[in-house]
Formats: C-alpha cells, sequence, structure tokens
C-alpha cells in the first residue's frame, strides 16, 4: 500500500544518484538525502520517539526542514509543521493541543522556543538546527547536525504503516481564532501528491524551486512531494526576494515555480527580470489572489507560457484547477475541479447535518462543498468544529462559490470573514482579542482591505475610551504582544464613534469596508 515514506522509497531505488535537493551550499542526491532521513530517524528513535507521537517542526525553510518531516514518515511519527512567524503563545497553544512529544527548531527561533518550552513541561526533546555546526546549544537540547552524525541509517523493526495512519497535523486558525489541527492521513496526503502530478505533468526531469513555506500544505504536500514522488530536483530558497528568485531560475534551470500573484508581480516589474534568462520555465502555479489581465498577458508573453491557478485549502489541498488555455479567458475564475475532486456548491446552510441535495442554480452563490481521497477526515482534538465541517463525507469549505453554465467556479468571499494577507490566513477575532487588551480601546473591529502588494491589509476601526489614544500607540502595542504574529498586526487603523452593529450585537464588517471605500473614514481619524 502507498504511504508517503514508499513514495519516497520508490524514488530513491530508480533514481539514487539524481540530484534530490540543493540549498545554499548543500546538494544531496536521492541517496545522500535517503541516508540523512534515516540516520534522523534512528535518532528520533533512540531519544524516545515512537509511532503515533507528535514531532513539531518550528524552523524557517531549510534543507532541515524535508529531512526532518521525511524522518517523522519513516518511523511512523506524526509531523506538525508550524508557521514559523508565530508569537511564542500562538506557538505554544498548538504544541501543546497537538501534545508533540519532540520540538525541532531553528537557532534564530531560540527566543520564541525559550518562552515557549516554559509553558510546555511535557515536551521533553527539542532539537536545535544551527546554521553553525560550531554554534552554542541550548542547554539540554540536542544538536540536528550531530544526532545524524552520531548514528547509523534507521533500522528499528517497527509494523508495516497503512494509508490510513496519520502522517501530520497541519494547523489552520479556525473562526474563533484559534488553530485547528487538520489530521492527514498518508493515504490523504499520496492522493495529493499524485493529484498534483498528474494535473502538473511532473516527471524526473523537472527542477522545482521552492519559495513557499513549507509548513503549509501548498509548499509541502502539494509542491514539495509530488516532486519528491517523480525523482525531481528541488531547489529550496531560504529567504525570498524577487531578485534571489530570478537569480535561481538562472542557476538552477527551474522548470516549475509554485508562487502567489505578489510574488509573480514583484519579479515581473524588478529591474532584474529584463536581464535575466528564465526561458527554462515550464510552468507557473499561483492561487490566492487575482492578477490583473494587462499583468496576467505579460506573465504568459514575457515570463512562462503556462500559467495554473489553483484553489485549495488546508483540509483538502488543492481542489480547483484554472488550467494554462483558460487563463486569459477566464481570467478571475478559479477554474473546474481536479482529477480527484468532487465539488459543488449548495445552499449556504450552516446547520444542515445531512448529505447535501440543495445545489444552487448556475450563477447562484452559495457554498462550496468538497469530497475527495484528499480530504481530511476530521481536525485533531476538536469534534465541534470537525462535525460543522466535515458532514457525510464531504468539507463545507465556508467560501461562497457560485458555478456559471460552463462550469467554471468563481469565489465570492469567506463566510467565515478570513484574511488572506500576503498568503497568510488571519482571522479578525484574534487581532481584536489583542486590540482589546490595549489601554485606550473601548471597542475593536477588524477587517482584510484590498491591498494591491498584500491582497489584503489587516485593517482595525477602533472605538477609543482615551481620546489620547494614537494610531502609533496601537501598532507599538501591537508589536510587543506574544499573542500576535508579526503579519497579523494592523496596518491601518481607523479611529470611529460607534461600530455598526446588527440587532444581535455582530459587527457589521461590510458597513466598515463600505466606509472607506466611498470615503467616508479617513486613516487615523475620528470618524
Amino acid at each position: 500500500m502507498l504511504t508517503i515514506t514508499s513514495l519516497f522509497e520508490n524514488t530513491v531505488a530508480k533514481y539514487p544518484d539524481r540530484l534530490a535537493l540543493v540549498c545554499g551550499d548543500t546538494r544531496l542526491t536521492y541517496a545522500q538525502l535517503d541516508d540523512r532521513v534515516r540516520r534522523l530517524a534512528q535518532a528520533f528513535f533512540e531519544l524516545g520517539v515512537r509511532q503515533m507521537d507528535r514531532v513539531a517542526i518550528f524552523q524557517k525553510t531549510s534543507e532541515a526542514t524535508p529531512i526532518a518531516y521525511l524522518a517523522c514518515q519513516l518511523l511512523g511519527a506524526i509531523a506538525v509543521p508550524m508557521n514559523y512567524r508565530l508569537s511564542a503563545n500562538e506557538a505554544a497553544f498548538i504544541v501543546r493541543d497537538a501534545g508533540a512529544r519532540a520540538l525541532v527548531y531553528d537557532d534564530s527561533m531560540l527566543p520564541i522556543v525559550e518562552k515557549m518550552v516554559t509553558a510546555l513541561p511535557d515536551l521533553r526533546i527539542c532539537v536545535q538546527v544551527c546554521a553553525d555546526r560550531n554554534a552554542t546549544l541550548h542547554a539540554g537540547h540536542h544538536a540536528f547536525d550531530a544526532l545524524i552524525d552520531g548514528v547509523a541509517a534507521f533500522d528499528a523493526p517497527l509494523p508495516p504503516l497503512a494509508p490510513s495512519d496519520i502522517s501530520a497535523l497541519v494547523y489552520t486558525s479556525g473562526t474563533t481564532g484559534r488553530p485547528k489541527g487538520a489530521i492527514h492521513t498518508h493515504g490523504n496526503d499520496v492522493a495529493i501528491a499524485t493529484n498534483c502530478v498528474m494535473e502538473y505533468s511532473l516527471t524526473e526531469n523537472d527542477a522545482a524551486l521552492h519559495i513557499a513555506p513549507l509548513y503549509h500544505v501548498g509548499g509541502m504536500q502539494a509542491y514539495f512531494v509530488p516532486h519528491l514522488m517523480v525523482g525531481a530536483a528541488n531547489v529550496i530558497l531560504q529567504r525570498y526576494s524577487p531578485e534571489s528568485t530570478l537569480a535561481a531560475i538562472a542557476a538552477h534551470h527551474i522548470t516549475t515555480l509554485f508562487a502567489v500573484p505578489t510574488q509573480i508581480q514583484d519579479m515581473l516589474f524588478h529591474p532584474d527580470f529584463a536581464s535575466t534568462d528564465v526561458s527554462s520555465l515550464r510552468m507557473i502555479t499561483t492561487g490566492g489572489a487575482a492578477i490583473p489581465a494587462a499583468t496576467m498577458q505579460r506573465v504568459i508573453e514575457e515570463f512562462c507560457p503556462n500559467v495554473f491557478n489553483g484553489y485549495g485549502m488546508t483540509e483538502a489541498s488543492l481542489t480547483l484547477l484554472l488550467r494554462p488555455g483558460d487563463a486569459l479567458a477566464r481570467l478571475g475564475s478559479c477554474g473546474k475541479p481536479t482529477l480527484i475532486s468532487t465539488c459543488r456548491v449548495v445552499r449556504n446552510d450552516p446547520g444542515r447535518s445531512v448529505a447535501p441535495i440543495e445545489t444552487v442554480e448556475a450563477g447562484e452563490v452559495g457554498q462550496l462543498i468538497v469530497r475527495g481521497p484528499q480530504l481530511s477526515s476530521s481536525y485533531w482534538n476538536n469534534p465541534v468544529e470537525s462535525a460543522k465541517k466535515f458532514r457525510s463525507g464531504w468539507l463545507y469549505t465556508g467560501d461562497l462559490f457560485s458555478v456559471d453554465e460552463s462550469g467554471y467556479f468563481h469565489f465570492h468571499g469567506r463566510a467565515d470573514d478570513m484574511i488572506v494577507s500576503g498568503g497568510e490566513n488571519i482571522y479578525p477575532r484574534e487581532v481584536e482579542e489583542v486590540l482589546y487588551h490595549c489601554p485606550g480601546v473601548q471597542e475593536a473591529a477588524v477587517i482584510g482591505v484590498p491591498d494591491q502588494k498584500w491582497g489584503q491589509a489587516v485593517t482595525a476601526f477602533v472605538v477609543r475610551s482615551d481620546r489620547q489614544l494614537t494610531e502609533d500607540a496601537i501598532i507599538a502595542f501591537c508589536r510587543t504582544s506574544d499573542d500576535l504574529a508579526a503579519y497579523k498586526r494592523p496596518k491601518k487603523i481607523f479611529f470611529v464613534e460607534r461600530l455598526p452593529l446588527n440587532p444581535s450585537g455582530k459587527v457589521l464588517r461590510h458597513e466598515l469596508a463600505g466606509a472607506i471605500y466611498h470615503g467616508f473614514i479617513a486613516q487615523g481619524a475620528q470618524g
């Protein structure tokens, strides 16, 4: 039976000498990558990690990220990839909720990790990835490279893995602001990888550039693993910038690139673009925001002729795809269901508990629901949210869509008010909770406002109890909070006399957005 481990082993057997991984000065063939993965799995085992134990991976992208992830798969442990931009309290919540036995982190995260571990007495195993092998190791922690160098390849006798075994818990913020751990089995992730291999026609001759974070489903399960599955080369860029990405495309003859629209536009309009050879690119895949028609025309003519635009989510990965032939003609659409996905748009009834039967008419807006082998079955340790989102084999996405007469799906917004800024999901409530702790704030509401660079900018509306409170003071307060990651901080503050409420006391967020659009409120001013 296929698992992530068996996919990797098949590739190693077929292509042992083919280049597998490039990151900075590190270059590993598939045989060398396999050796490091097996050694780390053995080290984990000797430290006491067993099948079904959770291993949190809290680090910036490097070659250590996939090595740690694959070691978990081999051992039968459950990987818990974490957003390295989380605050100490946010990260601690995930580690605690997952019940992680071990934590892998890089030394740049040490100040946050030190805050975390004081609140996590059950976390016994911490592995530090050091950029410098001679760096000072935190007391009681283990050095990543030393662990690998100090053991032989993995040979512990373990029961064989099954497709139903859990491979990863991938956390995504809930509608209340609390993260939810989507359960990914080996079967789910094999389906995701197979889907992407088929849709993108990946082969061993491809060279992928990874600029997307590998803690995302889009970065790991839907991009890294599919390329690993076919024996392609994987070039990891540790820190994205338009100039470094363009340089990497030329230097490594990159054939496939996954980038969000903001990144594509950054590169297209960068001064280095005209002088950079990007002719090796055969495919760009993107998603998460719209691209203007004029820009898309330039992308196709000057950057790459084949552009895929996908829609997906942590719980199901890639489910809708606009293929290159439709990139301009159907611009603005999310395309049609992928090969393994069944999608419907139904009446947006959050209370429905039976199989969906009320599919909306063509052009009518409703809630997108999804079914397929890639689908998570539930959330970890969260039966309430699981019952809401997973019903009778369908995932209720909470996203509003319509389907036109030709079968193309069109996105109309998120029913749960989620903000997508720079490719990251942000929920208003988690930002509001921090604002309510700021001295001088009486009431607060947060929405996403369209932004040319970020897609959406986190924007706060504040009713002041202290008239001397300034925009700068609120932003400074958010900057010092351990409960709010940097990318979640408000980029704009508007002061208002009152928040618009419905009869039940719920904030009417669309009225706030409309007030900005019509110029009724000026930034930092009393409305």
